[in-house]
């Protein structure tokens, strides 16, 4: 008998052969069973609900936790109120009813009450979802936002909370900010509110940790606008395009139509806005809206 042809009448445990070996397992006179072994075997990638694809690059953010942050009465103002911005979060919350996922509103926070949320939501369990998403309702200038008490808080710091030290159920899966303030007192001039008051510019590093994905509403040192009928530009837009696409299109391409509708905006006095993101992500985020 050849040296590569293996006979076990009965095995319970694992059985290693040569290259090209003929295994026989169990056979019995004229009804050979037989199993070849190929000369290198073939390694399989486990896939996780979100890629189902093949695609390294192409991920299905089927579920996710999304966090509204909603500051609209600022006391201390002469324009105490964000007019239009609860039409801003009217349409996310559907938004994100389509895309299946849990929200959660917080209105009116102050500085240190924002940063405790944050913190107590970086300590949840986010296994059951692919997605996290925080948007931001608020006066800003740079690269912060106000809380109601007029005091600033960097994004760096709160990115921060959800990176992967601090938020570790959160790693490799898309981390997304959606900041709807100002970033600075430049304009022309427009009868609509802006989201901020003239303070000294402050600049701050980004996070450069994978994963995230910043969208601000204006470029650096830009105001931003709202109606108050209809909400700000950018929500309202990002909304709408969401709404359009999120069916057939990844989240950066949606991203480029929010550029491309809000940049073709334009008050009666000539007023224009363009959003501006800073992109860290790895894949192709695609959502899975419950309506097509």
């Amino acid at each position: 008998m050849s040296k590569f042809n293996v006979n076990v009448k009965e095995c319970k445990g694992a059985v290693v052969v040569g290259d090209h070996a003929k295994l026989t397992i169990g056979a019995t006179a004229g009804i050979p069973q037989e199993q070849h072994v190929p000369k290198q075997a073939t390694s399989t990638r486990a896939h996780t609900p979100c890629q189902e694809t093949g695609d390294d690059i192409i991920y299905q953010a089927k579920s996710g936790y999304a966090l509204v942050i909603n500051n609209y009465i600022f006391p201390q103002r002469t324009d105490v109120e964000r007019h239009g911005s609860g039409e801003d979060v009217k349409g996310l919350k559907s938004l994100f009813d389509d895309f299946n996922f849990t929200t959660r509103t917080h209105d009116n926070l102050k500085q240190s009450e924002i940063l405790e949320l944050l913190r107590e939501t970086s300590e949840k369990d986010f296994g059951r979802y692919d997605c996290f998403v925080c948007i931001i309702l608020s006066h800003g200038f740079g690269d912060g936002i106000f809380g109601t008490d007029d005091v600033l808080i960097k994004i760096e710091a709160i990115t921060s909370f959800f990176r992967r030290d601090e938020c570790p159920s959160l790693e490799g899966k898309p981390k997304i900010f959606l900041i709807q303030a100002c970033r600075g007192n430049q304009q022309d001039r427009v009868p609509i509110q802006r989201d901020s008051e003239p303070i000294p510019l402050a600049s701050s590093s980004l996070p450069a940790d994978a994963d995230f994905l910043i969208c601000f509403a204006s470029a650096p040192g830009h105001q931003s606008y709202r109606q108050p009928e209809l909400g700000s530009w950018f929500i309202s837009t990002v909304v709408e395009i969401f709404k359009d696409y999120a069916e057939r299109e990844h989240l950066m391409d949606m991203m480029l139509r929010v550029n491309n509708r809000v940049a073709n905006f334009f008050s009666i006095t000539g007023l224009k806005q363009i959003p501006c993101q800073v992109c860290m992500l790895r894949r192709k985020v695609f959502f899975n809206p419950t309506y097509k």
